[in-house]
């Protein structure tokens, strides 16, 4: 989760060139992905997100 969160920040700060952006979203949404995989396979249980 802290990954998604550099992401997102360095993307909403424009600290990266174009083609950069464009990997760094690409991977966020991997981990978007991930995480909601994680979160739909759950049966209730309590999951902690790193």
């Amino acid at each position: 989760m802290d990954r998604v969160e550099e992401i997102i920040e360095q993307l909403d700060a424009d600290e990266v060139p174009l083609e950069d952006g464009h990997d760094l979203y690409d991977e966020g949404q991997e981990l978007l992905s991930e995480i909601r995989e994680r979160l739909q396979d759950g049966d209730g249980e309590v999951i902690e997100i790193e």
